[in-house]
């Protein structure tokens, strides 16, 4: 993500872009993650803004170790260039080293989040820059804890919706494919993604996705494989016939095995998908679906109501985010304005 600030405070928009006002394009990576927001109005989005960085930054602050080390790099590069400069007097009070960490904590500490509003209509793409931080998933979880149990009035005065996105790839189903085995490999222990077998390559060819080695490939065998359909045609009806007497013995014995798999279906994990998309069809429903069964497998079951992991995919023009979520049920939709309306 390329971006710069704008005159304005607390603003940033991407650089090339002649009206600032439009939305712009994304330059979208699978490492980068962050928030949506929406706010209750657009005149309270700034305010919106404000808030949700302030709980962050009280409930949820960074990690002393890792700010630590980026002082310790920034301090020595200032030293070596100091040296060379100055020579024979590079003598640093004590005073000053401390003011210089203590900058650059409160550096790293502003840039840690940043807030990208020209992305996508009604919404606000706070971008988390340190990759040692929580998953927005984590924090969203934790948010909505608090909110159940809390003892103020107002949890959050100007925000409707925050919905996590753990990782973010461009909206087509190749690069989907490659940011959701990662996510499906550490959240579904127990799905086929687990098997040796199961890569990116296996998948494109269940979603009939050519890679680009194989498109050179195909021109030289299609007029091999016109010759084998023509044979495997006659080959296809003698089977057609055996395998319908063999369909009418597997189907009474599946009738017995039901009773049985209904008492182990009770144990099993549930998962559902909340897929969300607007003004495109490059990434539909179907096809997400297809990849998620694959991957998963017969060990899961659904649930829609109450399930136990929730897979959210938001599409849209610009990019597609990805998260999975746990107790779903409870978040409302990620509708954190309707807790307000409890008390």
């Amino acid at each position: 993500m390329e971006y710069k600030k704008t005159k304005r405070p607390n603003q940033y928009v991407f650089e090339g872009s002649k009206h600032n006002s439009k939305r712009q394009k994304i330059n979208v990576n699978a490492q980068c993650k962050g928030i949506l927001m929406s706010a209750l109005s657009n005149r309270r989005t700034n305010a919106a803004i404000k808030e949700l960085l302030n709980f962050i930054n009280l409930n949820f602050p960074a990690d002393p170790n890792n700010v630590t080390k980026e002082v310790e790099v920034n301090g020595k590069v200032n030293g070596e260039v100091n040296e060379e400069v100055n020579g024979e007097e590079n003598k640093i009070s004590t005073v000053e080293k401390q003011l210089k960490e203590e900058i650059s904590k409160a550096n790293s500490e502003h840039n840690r989040f940043v807030p990208l509003r020209n992305i996508i209509k009604n919404f606000t793409f706070i971008k988390f820059n340190n990759e040692n931080d929580l998953n927005p998933s984590d924090i969203i979880n934790k948010t909505f804890m608090l909110a159940s149990n809390k003892k103020e009035k107002y949890f959050f005065r100007n925000i409707c919706k925050i919905i996590p996105l753990d990782s973010i790839c461009k909206p087509h189903i190749s690069p989907f494919i490659k940011t959701v085995l990662p996510l499906m490999r550490k959240h579904f222990t127990n799905g086929k993604c687990m098997e040796d077998v199961f890569t990116v390559s296996y998948l494109l060819k269940i979603m009939n996705v050519p890679d680009e080695k194989a498109e050179e490939k195909d021109g030289e065998k299609n007029e091999e494989k016109n010759e084998e359909k023509v044979e495997e045609k006659n080959e296809e009806k003698v089977e057609e016939k055996v395998e319908e007497k063999a369909e009418e013995k597997s189907a009474e014995k599946n009738d017995e095995k039901k009773d049985e798999k209904k008492d182990s279906s009770e144990n099993k994990k549930s998962w559902a998908l909340i897929y969300k998309c607007s003004n495109t069809k490059t990434l539909t429903k179907r096809d997400v679906l297809k990849v998620l069964d694959n991957c998963i497998g017969d060990n899961y079951s659904v649930n829609l109501s109450k399930p136990d992991m929730a897979i959210i995919v938001y599409v849209t023009e610009i990019m597609c985010g990805i998260s999975i979520v746990k107790d779903y049920a409870s978040t409302r939709k990620f509708n954190i304005g309707s807790f307000n309306d409890d008390s």
